[in-house]
C-alpha cells in the first residue's frame, strides 16, 4: 500500500482500535513532596532513613530540618551527606533554641571534616526549621508531607507559631511512641525516646487535628539490620551507601534498628505494615497509650520485618552506582627509623583523649591494639582531604590526625607509624602543607597484613598527584597527617611520630614511647601551650621559645608547662630539652600530677650559660619512692630557677627511651 494510503487508512480507524495499535505510554506517578525533620547524629537510623528518601523515586525531598540538641551541627552533617550526592539544591534548616538536650557523640566527626569546615558543601539555611517549613507549606498548600523522626519540638512549634498552616499539611508521618509493644518486644513500660525528650510537643501534635500516621515501636523495634543484610548493603560501595556507612562506623555499634526508615516508607508505601485508626494520647512523662475518643492517628501496629528489610536493602543498595577509587601512585620504599630524632614535631599514640578533637578521621580501637598498648585508631570512611587534585567522587578508609597547631618542618622530615592492615597491602600516606596550600603524598605497597608492623617514610619523597609541588622543604608548616586505603579494606594506626631525622653521629635509640612534646613555634600560650611563661618570637633554638616569668606566689623565676591532660608514663621516664640559661648554672625540674598531688624534683647543676645547649633528666634513676613507674600519670612540668636567672626553653620531650641495639 502506498504510504499516503496507509496514513489515510489509519485516519479512518476507530479511536479504540487506534489505542490497540499504538498504546499510550503510562504516566509516571506524581512525586510526593516531603520535608524530613530529623535528629541525625545520635542513633544511626536517621542516616538510613535519609538514604531511603534519596533512593525512592516516589519522593521529592523539598528540604531537611534538624531537631534536638546542637541542631546546627546536625544540619551541617546533612549538608555534607547531600553534597556527596550532588544535591546541594536541597535546603537544610536547623531548629531554633530551645531544644531538648541530646549530645552528639562519635558521629560528630562526620561534621568535623574539611568538607563542611572549608565550605566544600552546601550551607544550612539562614531560616530556622519552623520558618522554612512554614514557607514551604504556604507556597504549596495541601501538597507537602512532613516526616518527623526525632522529638516533635519543631513540629509542635510550627503548629503553635503558625496555626494557619494546619490545613496546608497534607500528612504528618512520625516515628515515635509505643502502643502495645515497646522496647525488646515487651509491653510498653517506659516512654519511647523521641516522645520522652519532649512530651508536651507530642501532646500538641496529637491534639492538632493534622492528618497523622504513626510508626511506633510496635512496627519498628524488630526491624534489625543483621550482618548478612548489612554486608549486602555496604557492599554496594556507592556514594549513597558510603555516607551511611561512614556514620555507621562512627556510631560504633553492631546492629542498627531501622526505626526511622519505617516512617519514611509509610509516606508512600504501606504494604509492609498493618495499620489501625486509633486515638492516641501521651502523658507528661512521654508514655503513649490508646485513649477513648475519635481516632486522631493512623497507626502501624505490626510489620512484616523480613520483607521490609529485603525491600529496603535492595532499593537503597541499587539506587546509585558503585564509585571505587583509582589505584594510588608515587610509590616509595620504607626507610630506617634512625636514631634519636634531631627534633620531634608532633606525635599521637591514641592512648588518651587529649587530642581526640583532632582525630579528623578514625575511631578508637581497643580489640586490636599493638602489644603493650591500650588502644589505637581504626580507619573510617572519608573523602580525600585533597580537594584540589584528589579524587572527590569516591571515598576511602582513612586515619587522619591533625597536629594543632601545625608545626614547621626541618630539613629531613620523616614519619614513623605502626599499622595493622587487612584486605590490602597498600597505604597512601599524605600530608597537607599550610605554607603551600596543597597536599603531597607517597604510597607503600607489598606490605604485610594482619600483624602489627612499623613503617617509616621519607616525607621529602612526597609529591602532588600530578607529580608537581616539589619536595617538602625546611620551615614549611604542615597539617593533617593522613593514611588512606581501599574503602573495603581495614587499617589500624598507632604511634604516629613526625620528626626531623637523627644526624649520622646520633647514638641514642629512637624513643620507645613519647608522652609529650613542646616546641612553641606556632600557637598561643594559654591555648595550645597552657602554663606560666611567655613565648618569645624567633629567639628559640629552632624558631620560637618559652621564656621564664615570675611565679605569682613566690616571685621567683620559673616556667610551668601544663601537659594538656594526664599523660600515662612508661617503665622508664626521661626528659630532654634545649635551654639557654643566663644568671645561673643550676635549675630544678619537677614532674608532677596536680590531680594526684604527686611530684618528683631533679636538680641539674653545672649547666652551660648564655648559649643553647641540651639537657637530659632521667626521673627513673632517682632511688626515692617518689620516682615515676609504669602506669603513673603526669600532667605538668616545672622549671625552677634561682632568683635573678632567666631561661629560654625549646624542644621539650617527655618520653620512654628505646632499647639500644
Amino acid at each position: 500500500m502506498p504510504r499516503f494510503q496507509s496514513c489515510f487508512a489509519a485516519c479512518l480507524l476507530p479511536v479504540t482500535l487506534l489505542g490497540l495499535v499504538s498504546p499510550a505510554q503510562p504516566q509516571a506517578a506524581e512525586k510526593i513532596p516531603v520535608i524530613f525533620d530529623c535528629d541525625i547524629g545520635n542513633d544511626i537510623d536517621d542516616s538510613f532513613a535519609l538514604a531511603l528518601i534519596m533512593a525512592s523515586p516516589e519522593l521529592e525531598l523539598r528540604g531537611v530540618t534538624t531537631v534536638s540538641g546542637d541542631t546546627m551541627t546536625r544540619a551541617w552533617m546533612v549538608c555534607r551527606f547531600l553534597t556527596m550526592l550532588d544535591r546541594k539544591d536541597i535546603p537544610v534548616a536547623a531548629g531554633a533554641a530551645p531544644q531538648p538536650e541530646q549530645k552528639i557523640e562519635g558521629m560528630v566527626q562526620y561534621r568535623n571534616h574539611p568538607a563542611p569546615i572549608y565550605n566544600r558543601t552546601s550551607k544550612p539555611s539562614k531560616l530556622t526549621a519552623v520558618e522554612f517549613m512554614y514557607g514551604q507549606l504556604k507556597a504549596n498548600p495541601g501538597k507537602i508531607t512532613l516526616i518527623a523522626v526525632g522529638p516533635l519540638t519543631n513540629i509542635a512549634r510550627l503548629l503553635n507559631d503558625h496555626p494557619d498552616c494546619k490545613p496546608w499539611i497534607k500528612r504528618l508521618v512520625i516515628m515515635g511512641g509505643a502502643v502495645r509493644v515497646g522496647y525488646n518486644n515487651k509491653p510498653p513500660a517506659e516512654p519511647e525516646w523521641n516522645i520522652k525528650l519532649d512530651p508536651k510537643a507530642a501532646q500538641a501534635v496529637l491534639a492538632s487535628g493534622v492528618p497523622l500516621t504513626v510508626a511506633p515501636l510496635d512496627a519498628t523495634t524488630m526491624v534489625k539490620l543483621e550482618a548478612p543484610q548489612r554486608q549486602q548493603f555496604f557492599a554496594a560501595g556507592s556514594l549513597l551507601t558510603w555516607q551511611v556507612e561512614a556514620m555507621y562506623q562512627l556510631w560504633d555499634r553492631p546492629t542498627p534498628v531501622l526505626y526511622d526508615p519505617v516512617a519514611v516508607a509509610l509516606a508512600f508505601e504501606e504494604k509492609f505494615c498493618k495499620l489501625e485508626d486509633l486515638y492516641l494520647e501521651v502523658d507528661d512523662q512521654g508514655l503513649m497509650k490508646i485513649g477513648q475518643g475519635k481516632a486522631n492517628a493512623r497507626v502501624a501496629t505490626s510489620i512484616k520485618a523480613d520483607e521490609f528489610l529485603k525491600w529496603y536493602v535492595d532499593r537503597v543498595a541499587k539506587a546509585y552506582p558503585a564509585a571505587p577509587p583509582k589505584p594510588p601512585a608515587n610509590f616509595a620504599k620504607p626507610v630506617a627509623q634512625g636514631g634519636f630524632p634531631h627534633r620531634i614535631h608532633t606525635f599521637e599514640d591514641f592512648e588518651t583523649d587529649i587530642e581526640k578533637r583532632w582525630w579528623m578521621s578514625g575511631k578508637a580501637e581497643k580489640a586490636i591494639a599493638p602489644p603493650g598498648r591500650g588502644r589505637a585508631c581504626r580507619a573510617v570512611l572519608t573523602l580525600d582531604f585533597d580537594d584540589l587534585q584528589g579524587q572527590m567522587k569516591t571515598m576511602y578508609n582513612a586515619v587522619v590526625f591533625n597536629p594543632v597547631p601545625g608545626p614547621p618542618m626541618g630539613k629531613n622530615t620523616r614519619l614513623s607509624f605502626r599499622y595493622y592492615l587487612k584486605g590490602t597491602d597498600t597505604i597512601r600516606v599524605q600530608l597537607y602543607s599550610l605554607t603551600k596550600g596543597y597536599h603531597r603524598y607517597l604510597s607503600l605497597e607489598k606490605l604485610p597484613q594482619e600483624k602489627w608492623q612499623y613503617a617509616t617514610v621519607d616525607m621529602t619523597e612526597m609529591r602532588r598527584p600530578d607529580g608537581t609541588g616539589g619536595p617538602l622543604a625546611e620551615n614549611e608548616r604542615i597539617d593533617d597527617i593522613q593514611f588512606y586505603i581501599d574503602p573495603k579494606a581495614e587499617i589500624i594506626v598507632d604511634d604516629i611520630v613526625l620528626y626531623d631525622a637523627a644526624p649520622p653521629e646520633e647514638k641514642r635509640p629512637f624513643p620507645k614511647n613519647i608522652h609529650y612534646t613542646g616546641w612553641f613555634d606556632s600557637g598561643k600560650q594559654g591555648k595550645e601551650w597552657p602554663g606560666s611563661f611567655d613565648i618569645v618570637q624567633k629567639q628559640g633554638y629552632f624558631w620560637h621559645a618559652a621564656k621564664s616569668v615570675a611565679n605569682a606566689e613566690t616571685g621567683e623565676p620559673w616556667i610551668e608547662l601544663h601537659l594538656r591532660g594526664e599523660r600515662p608514663l612508661g617503665a622508664v621516664t626521661q626528659l630532654v630539652f634545649r635551654y639557654q640559661l643566663t644568671g645561673a648554672d643550676t635549675l630544678k625540674v619537677v614532674l608532677g600530677n596536680r590531680t594526684a598531688k604527686e611530684k618528683q624534683t631533679v636538680e641539674l647543676k653545672g649547666l652551660k650559660k648564655g648559649e643553647w645547649a641540651e639537657a637530659t633528666v632521667d626521673f627513673s634513676a632517682d632511688a626515692k619512692p617518689t620516682k615515676p613507674k609504669k602506669g603513673d600519670k603526669a600532667d605538668e612540668l616545672h622549671f625552677l630557677l634561682p632568683k635573678g636567672a632567666e631561661l629560654l626553653l625549646d624542644d621539650v620531650l617527655l618520653f620512654e627511651p628505646g632499647e639500644k641495639p
